[in-house]
This record gives C-alpha cells, structure tokens and sequence, in this order.
C-alpha cells in the first residue's frame, strides 16, 4: 500500500471510486472496509440470516470491482449499494425455498421502523412491490395468504374462518408461494443493473 491508513481514510468515495475504476486494489480494499459492515446489516435485517447477508454483501462488491466502470462516481454512491444489494437480495429470495420467511423478514423489519433512511427506502419498495404483486393473487388466495401473514392465524383457524378444507388452505398458501416467486423472479430480471 503506497499511502498510509490516514492518508486512505481522508479520501472520500468518489476518489475511491476513481482509482477503482482504475483497477487500484488497494482502493478498493478501503472502499470495501468503508462500506461492508453498513451493507452487512442493511442484508442480515432483511434476510435475517447470516450466511445469506454476508453472500450478498460478497456478491455486492464483486459486482463493483468486475462493473466498477459502471457507477458514476460524482452519483449517490451508497444509494448505488443499496440499489445493487436490493437487487441481489431481489435474486436470492426469487430463487429460494424459504421465500414465504424472506416476505415475512421484510414485513417485521419494515414495523420495526429502526432502519437507517436507506434501508427504510429498500425495504418500502420491496414492501410495495411486494403488496403490488400479492393485490393480483386470484381473492380466495389472497384472502389465504393475508389470513396468515397479516393476521397470523393457522390453517386450522383460516379453514374455519372460510368454511374450507385445511387441504385447501394449504394449496392457497402453496400456490400463492409459487405465483408470487414467479412474479418476482421477472421482477428481478428488470430490476438488476447487470
């Protein structure tokens, strides 16, 4: 390293964005200690996992060194991130099995109301796309779906409240999953930057 840590730690992101742009690894490095802990926890309150958190925090600055030419240094570089992570984040819960707790994650983190200004911005579109996406399930799914996300209740409890069968409550809940991970996966393809 040809300057000091102090010398590094006064240079601000869009130098650190120049020189990474310029293949500087050594930048790069003091950019990645800058921002990994915020973009850590932003992903683990969202995912509410660590290994999940820290691959997208991995898959987050692969994607800066590899498209470091992309990002307009004079531009909102932590809004960029978290545009970025969203985007990794977006891709993971579309390919996941647990998807139906990744929607759940965002909505509790959401009601904490304790995130930073960038978080709360990432997780309000995620919520809303979200509902957006939940709004076009067929209604008795919906109705399903909302019976146990929002009110908590069982399939036992949504059966009865519905006068249906507990078999039906879970293919409600089954296809709802389905459709919704389909409808953000095509989300997700418009969505990401590369």
């Amino acid at each position: 390293m040809d300057r000091s840590y102090n010398e590094w730690d006064a240079i601000t992101d869009e130098e650190l964005i120049l020189s990474i742009q310029q293949g500087d690894r050594d930048a790069y490095g003091v950019f990645y200690e800058r921002h990994r802990t915020a973009m850590y926890l932003s992903a683990y309150h969202l995912l509410r996992d660590d290994d999940d958190a820290h691959d997208a925090v991995q898959e987050l600055f692969v994607t800066i060194w590899q498209h470091a030419d992309c990002i307009d240094s004079k531009g909102n570089i932590k809004g960029y991130l978290y545009t970025v992570l969203r985007n990794r984040i977006l891709t993971a819960m579309s390919r996941s099995r647990h998807f139906d707790e990744y929607i759940n994650s965002y909505l509790v983190f959401e009601r904490q109301s304790v995130a930073a200004t960038e978080e709360t911005v990432l997780v309000r579109e995620l919520e809303q796309l979200l509902e957006e996406k939940i709004s076009q399930l067929p209604p008795k799914m919906r109705e399903v779906y909302e019976l146990s996300w929002n009110d908590h209740l069982s399939n036992k409890e949504i059966a009865e409240r519905m006068s249906i069968s507990e078999g039906t409550v879970k293919q409600h809940k089954y296809q709802a999953m389905r459709i919704l991970r389909g409808k953000l996966q095509r989300l997700v393809s418009v969505f990401l930057f590369f």
